[in-house]
């Protein structure tokens, strides 16, 4: 039940408060439109993939470009945010983040492939992290307070399926791995797994918030469309169960 755990993880870091709205919402949302990621089949065709070597090397190096490409536009998101300058503050810092990662991913790669990567491949990978500091102003308006409600809500849903992908890849990674870089592999992907639920937490609070204040009955209004919208950029990405497939419940 992946609501429940998600709901857990957060209890146990014991700084986002009971965050009461948010689970219940939660819980209403991932049981109506189960996201993929809660599926029994995902993680099978995850594990069935994995087999290949190749497939995990692309999927490092493709979670090494997206966390790049992710900080940017959270960085360009916080300069949208300037209605809230302690929410801007909070994206930037999980902008920064997302660059950090974007290396560790990277450095990643060379650790469960060691001595398979060649040196282009390297050099691209070291440019996927932005210079956070040199990127150029958005010249975007600003959002409204809806509207950054609303980015915040799409954040925190694509942050679990984020966590959940790192979940499934620790053991695989591991298993890849020469002996001497297993533990630094897994310390890698825990530290990882820590940053993800903070950002899930942030989120999740900030939802909290929202749902308790004057931007409740809005959260309500769009949380199932961004869950469905979500799980269909999902399916497109991974591709469709089988018809045979079961799954956890959300």
């Amino acid at each position: 039940m992946l609501a429940e755990l998600i709901i857990q993880r957060l209890h146990e870091r014991g700084q986002f408060g009971p965050l009461e709205h948010y689970s219940r919402c939660l819980r209403s949302a991932f049981g109506a439109h189960p996201p993929p990621y809660s599926q029994a089949w995902y993680g099978k065709r995850f594990r069935e993939h994995a087999h290949d070597p190749q497939w995990l090397a692309n999927c490092l190096v493709d979670n090494a470009a997206t966390e790049g490409w992710g900080a940017g536009k959270l960085w360009e998101l916080a300069g949208r945010a300037s209605v809230n300058e302690d929410i801007a503050g909070m994206i930037r810092s999980h902008a920064a983040d997302e660059a950090r990662h974007s290396h560790m991913y990277s450095g990643m790669v060379n650790l469960v492939f060691r001595g398979s990567v060649s040196p282009d491949v390297r050099e691209t990978m070291n440019k996927f992290s932005p210079d956070l500091k040199t990127l150029e102003q958005t010249t975007l308006p600003a959002f409204s307070e809806q509207e950054l409600v609303d980015n915040l809500l799409q954040m925190n849903v694509a942050e679990i399926r984020t966590l959940v992908n790192q979940m499934l890849t620790r053991p695989v990674a591991q298993t890849f791995c020469v002996e001497s870089s297993r533990e630094h592999v897994g310390k890698l992907l825990d530290t990882l797994m820590s940053d993800e639920v903070s950002h899930v937490g942030y989120t999740a609070k900030l939802m909290d918030d929202a749902l308790a204040g004057k931007h409740g009955e809005f959260v309500w209004d769009i949380v199932n469309t961004r869950l469905m919208q979500f799980n269909e950029l999902t399916l497109a990405e991974v591709g469709r169960p089988p018809s045979e497939a079961g799954g956890m419940s959300a």
